[in-house]
């Protein structure tokens, strides 16, 4: 199997999501242990869910953005819109706008 950026990047995302995870279920874990109360319990649990909902989109957007090639040219847009600037500037100009 060839190694590129991408297996790369995968790779250290993966890590990152295993290690997240390890902190949250050792946090519930010790909020388990310290006696929290029902109500408690449910308003912790609610925001775990919602912040791992949250990383979930957030981590799908930037895998789909990378695997689209969106960061491999990140200065060409801008001059992409100059480029376009210039021709809607001269297009006015030649309709006599200017």
């Amino acid at each position: 199997m060839k190694i590129t950026h991408k297996t790369v990047s995968l790779l250290i995302l993966f890590i990152f999501l295993f290690v997240v995870g390890t902190i949250i279920a050792v946090r519930t874990v010790a909020y388990l242990d310290a006696g929290m109360s029902g109500s408690q319990l449910k308003g912790f649990l609610v925001e775990v869910i919602a912040y791992i909902i949250a990383l979930t989109g957030w981590l799908m957007l930037f895998i789909y953005s990378y695997m689209k090639g969106d960061f491999k040219d990140i200065e060409g847009p801008k001059y992409e819109i100059l480029d376009l600037e210039e021709k809607i500037i001269k297009a006015e100009k030649e309709g006599g706008k200017y």
